[in-house]
């Protein structure tokens, strides 16, 4: 299968600072951080056309605008922005692309706003401060309400919040570091409530690059793709010059989860509608269906809407001007006695009856949802036929309108994966028995029955050597069969119980020039009842082998790799010494990648956990396990009856296999632990903390463990 593709950076020379993208009847909107608010617009997200500056020389003379971002509400245009990070003022504009002039004064709060119009109709605004992630309930477009600290924050400086509903939570990405630091990156967060109860993702960051040719990525907005039913991630990367190119990568969810498929060097194109109409009558649609319709009552228009249209019957939902709501009624066209009233949901007092509304429209699983203007309607059993139509009814000019057979949830699992890289288990359409691996767990993994099938879409960055890592939940007696593209699987017998299985297969090339080759990646259960959680594909090619190094220091808060090759499985040994001040360690990292440092990229103690990986620490007093995700989270330690002796010689031996790692001191065995969502590719490195790090030898033995 061949697709067009895009590659990373979109767009260059503009200096695509804190991109926010608009999407407003079927068009998209740029802005970012210039003094004019400079505006780009676009059909599908790739190509974007320069439509002006936004605002005019005077209206912050002397200021930059930061971060605008624009919301459409009843007929006007909205700009909030922090001009050179002195509070927010809130603009209006008749279009999207301006002019915009000012209709508050300084309203405060910080720098970086972002709205959520959420799908009860309330407003939320949300900022960063020196605290971390701020929000306040909003009365109107221009009020804002009592603040409240989220509790949302990076482990240094924060900012860009981006929040939005997805099923029954939120979401919020957000940036932290410096944006001048190549380890500027994006995590996400989700809760139950829109201001309170924020929890962490469990695979932050979810996006970070220190090496290659994009570096610094952050700052970002979310935006639902041409096809209605995917969702992308905009962000910008850092030059060298400190000017910033636009990045766009696929975003997809698990759950409470969200992960971004990136970040890639190129993808597939996203994808059209399946239709896309301006008339009164859409093709023929259905049993599955999501559509938006972009539809402006004529003046004084009463009873206009639309109407699903099948072989039998229809269901028409209209505003009724009167009582100020949308009334959803059956049996209109093939019933004599008329329509029967169903239901009828209240529009908000300030909705404007002569300005353009978005209706969205999802059919499937029996059930009919209606959202206005992304606010929520309501949802009735719909038993869609066959076949059906939607009709436009009233007096109304019709925009924009399009559809797709399918939901979100849908091209969540068909979505094209950047290999090499790593993503959640759910990504396949054979992905329908889903558990949870334990009770507290916020995201989905997949069970798998004999003759249970997983097809994955991988879009190969390079010509590679594929490894496969399976995690999850695999017992005695499990056997599945890996494959790429149809050719002959590749057969796995577990031998006990793992969380991961480590599975080469042939190598691959990729396909060069403006199309791609999308590629088939089939894992199949034969036995047993495997669960899985995530597949990481990685490339052999790049594996390190056998090393000896040494001798090796560190002084003070210092960290680096010290290998050029990458390992999975392994086992480190180390004749190393120490001497700390209180509280000091010295550590042997492994599997660590993206190290950047804080502030500008070069506060080393802000930044001493600003890696992925784990680290090993030897204290004074106990050893401790890590784990790394620009944080840490002690994972196990054990105390020493007797401190050590400041520079004695110690040997350190570290076994990682899978998600076990385990650690010897002195030739005892102090450390067990079985990381649930592993990190399972890195070098090894070595890290002071506030120590000075003697390592005399270093020996480095990778265990390429096949599950045959």
């Amino acid at each position: 299968m061949t697709v067009p593709l895009y590659r990373n950076p979109i767009a260059r020379d503009g200096d695509f600072a804190d991109p926010f993208v608009l999407r407003h009847d079927g068009r998209y909107y740029l802005y970012g951080t210039n003094p004019d608010v400079r505006c780009w617009s676009s059909d599908d997200l790739i190509s974007w056309t320069l439509e002006g500056p936004t605002i005019a020389p005077d209206e912050f003379p002397g200021l930059v605008p930061f971060a605008p971002e624009v919301v459409y509400a009843d007929g006007a245009f909205l700009m909030y922005t922090s001009p050179s990070g002195h509070g927010h003022r809130v603009l209006r504009a008749d279009a999207p692309t301006g002019p915009f002039r000012a209709i508050t004064g300084n309203v405060g709060h910080a720098i970086d706003g972002n709205v959520l119009i959420d799908d009860d109709g309330r407003w939320y605004f949300y900022w960063a401060g020196d605290e971390g992630i701020w929000g306040c309930e909003m009365p109107s477009p221009t009020e804002f309400g009592e603040p409240v600290l989220t509790g949302v924050h990076m482990n240094g400086w924060t900012e860009g919040p981006f929040v939005t509903r997805r099923g029954d939570g939120y979401v919020m990405t957000l940036t932290g570091n410096h944006y001048l630091s190549p380890g500027y990156r994006i995590d996400a967060a989700f809760s139950d409530d829109p201001l309170r109860g924020w929890r962490s993702d469990p695979l932050n960051p979810v996006l970070v690059s220190t090496e290659g040719p994009t570096t610094g990525l952050g700052h970002s907005s979310s935006v639902r793709g041409p096809d209605l039913v995917s969702t992308y991630l905009v962000y910008h990367n850092l030059n060298p010059d400190a000017s910033r190119d636009l990045d766009l990568d696929r975003q997809v969810a698990n759950d409470r989860t969200i992960q971004v498929l990136g970040p890639s060097t190129s993808a597939p194109v996203p994808a059209a509608p399946d239709a896309v109409w301006t008339d009164r009558l859409s093709p023929a649609l259905g049993p599955v269906v999501t559509a938006e319709l972009n539809l402006t009552p004529e003046a004084g228009a009463d009873g206009w809407g639309l109407a699903l249209e099948g072989d039998g019957g229809s269901v028409e939902l209209r505003v009724d001007r009167a009582s100020g709501a949308v009334v959803a009624s059956s049996g209109a066209v093939v019933a004599s006695s008329g329509a029967v009233e169903l239901d009828r949901a209240a529009l908000p007092a300030s909705f404007a009856h002569d300005a353009l509304h978005c209706w969205r429209v999802v059919v499937a699983e029996g059930e009919l949802r209606l959202a206005v203007d992304g606010r929520h309607q309501f949802a009735a059993p719909y038993a869609a036929p066959g076949v059906f139509r939607i009709r436009v009814l009233g007096e109304v000019r019709v925009g924009h309108c399009a559809a797709t057979a399918a939901t979100e949830a849908d091209a969540d699992r068909r979505a094209v994966v950047p290999v090499p890289g790593r993503f959640w288990a759910t990504l396949s359409p054979g992905a329908t028995e889903l558990v949870r691996e334990t009770p507290d767990a916020v995201y989905d993994s997949v069970a798998l029955g004999p003759g249970t099938r997983l097809d994955y879409r991988l879009h190969l960055q390079r010509d590679l050597e594929p490894v496969v890592h399976l995690t999850g939940a695999f017992r005695e007696g499990d056997e599945l069969v890996l494959g790429l593209d149809g050719q002959e699987g590749r057969a796995v017998r577990v031998p006990g119980l793992r969380r991961v299985l480590r599975v080469p297969l042939p190598p691959a090339a990729a396909a060069t020039g403006g199309a791609d080759g999308v590629r088939t990646l089939t894992v199949e259960a034969r036995a047993g009842r495997p669960v899985l959680t995530l597949v990481t594909v990685t490339d052999a090619a790049l594996a390190g082998g056998a090393a000896r190094l040494g001798p090796l220091t560190a002084s003070g808060f210092d960290k680096r790799t010290v290998t050029e090759g990458v390992y999975d499985d392994l086992t480190v040994a180390a004749e190393l010494s120490l001497a700390a001040r209180p509280g000091g360690h010295a550590d042997l990292l492994l599997r660590a990648s993206e190290l950047s440092e804080g502030g500008e990229g070069d506060d080393t103690r802000l930044g001493i956990h600003f890696l992925l990986g784990y680290s090993v620490q030897l204290h004074p007093d106990r050893v401790v396990l890590a784990r790394h995700g620009y944080d840490e989270r002690v994972l196990a330690e054990c105390p020493f009856a007797e401190p050590l002796a400041p520079g004695a010689p110690h040997r350190l031996v570290v076994h990682a296999d899978g998600s076990r790692l385990s650690v010897e001191l002195d030739g005892a065995h102090v450390l067990d632990h079985d990381d649930r969502l592993p990190h399972l590719l890195g070098r090894v490195g070595i890290r002071a903390v506030d120590a000075e790090l003697h390592v005399h030898e270093l020996h480095v033995d990778p265990n390429d463990t096949v599950h045959p």
